[in-house]
C-alpha cells in the first residue's frame, strides 16, 4: 500500500508464524480487518494463521488509539470512510475483501458502498454483531458515547470480552472508555441512505446470544446484495468471534476463496 498519513492505520499480520513471506508476487488477495468500538488492530491477532500464507491480512486500527493515541478519533462513519478509502485505491491491494465487527462491520458495510461507487469495490464484505443497516439507528436510538464513565463500564461488563482485572485499573478504564466514547458515536450518529444494494457476496455472522444483533436484527441483510448474502451463526454472545478464533477465521476464508473464485470467473458466479 501507499505510504503517508493512512499506514499508522494498517497492521500487517503474518498469515503463519515466523513468516518472512516474500512480497516480489502479488498476494491472491487482500483482506481488511475492522474492529469493534473500543477495540484495536490487537483484536485479531489470533485469526492470521488460519488464513492462506499467499493472502494479505491488515488489521485496520482506527486514529485514537495505538500508534495513532494522539490523533482525533473518527466520529461518524462517514468519518472513517473518508480517513480510509484513499489506501483502498491502490490497486496493489486488488482484489481485496473487507471484514468487521460491530461498529467495524458498520464501517466496512460504508466503506465498501463507498469504493463501489469509486469503481474499486471489494470482492467479499463480511459483517459480524451488526443489525442490518436500515435498523441501525432504530436499534441504537440513545447516545452512549455522551454516557458517564460508570455506565460505559457497566455496558462493557455486560458484552463480556473485556477482562475484569482491566476494568478494575482506573488509569485503564480511563483511556478504554475515551476510546469506546468516539467509535459509539460512529454508530449512534448512523443514519442509513438510501441507494443501491452492493454488487459482491455477504456474510453475516452472528451470536447465539447476542443482545445487540439479535435474530430478527439480521435478516434485513438480505437486501444489502444482489449477489449471495449468507448467515453464519454461532455460540456465544457479541464475541463469539474471539472465543473461537480458528472455527471462525476458516469459515471466512471460505467464503473469501469462494468469492474469490468467482471474481475471476464472473460466469460462475450465483447468486
Amino acid at each position: 500500500m501507499n505510504p503517508g498519513a493512512t499506514s499508522a492505520m494498517f497492521r500487517e499480520l503474518r498469515t503463519r508464524p515466523g513468516e518472512t513471506r516474500a512480497r516480489a508476487a502479488r498476494p491472491d488477495v487482500t483482506c481488511f480487518l475492522i474492529h469493534h468500538a473500543g477495540g484495536s488492530a490487537a483484536a485479531f491477532a489470533d485469526f492470521a494463521e488460519f488464513f492462506p500464507p499467499s493472502w494479505r491480512l491488515c488489521a485496520v486500527e482506527l486514529p485514537g488509539r495505538g500508534l495513532s493515541a494522539g490523533d482525533p478519533p473518527c466520529r461518524s462513519a462517514a468519518e472513517a470512510v473518508r480517513a480510509l478509502a484513499p489506501a483502498l485505491l491502490d490497486r496493489e491491494i486488488r482484489p481485496w475483501a473487507v471484514f468487521g465487527h460491530s461498529m467495524g462491520g458498520l464501517v466496512a458495510y460504508e466503506l465498501a458502498r463507498e469504493m463501489e461507487r469509486c469503481g474499486a469495490p471489494p470482492i467479499w464484505l463480511g459483517v459480524s454483531g451488526l443489525p442490518a443497516p436500515r435498523l441501525v439507528s432504530d436499534r441504537f436510538t440513545e447516545r452512549r458515547d455522551l454516557w458517564p464513565q460508570e455506565r460505559l463500564v457497566a455496558f462493557m461488563r455486560g458484552l463480556g470480552g473485556t477482562p475484569e482485572e482491566l476494568l478494575e485499573s482506573p488509569d485503564v478504564v480511563e483511556y478504554m472508555v475515551e476510546v469506546l466514547r468516539g467509535d459509539l458515536a460512529i454508530v449512534d450518529t448512523y443514519t442509513y441512505a438510501d441507494g443501491p444494494p452492493l454488487g459482491m457476496p455477504l456474510s453475516v455472522h452472528s451470536g447465539h446470544q447476542d443482545p445487540l444483533a439479535t435474530r430478527d436484527t439480521l435478516e434485513g441483510w438480505r437486501a444489502q446484495s444482489t449477489a449471495r448474502v449468507e448467515f453464519h451463526s454461532w455460540p456465544g454472545g457479541h464475541f463469539q468471534l474471539y472465543d473461537r478464533p480458528g472455527p471462525f477465521a476458516l469459515r471466512m476464508a471460505e467464503d473469501i476463496d469462494r468469492a474469490l473464485a468467482e471474481d475471476r470467473d464472473p460466469a460462475g458466479r450465483k447468486a
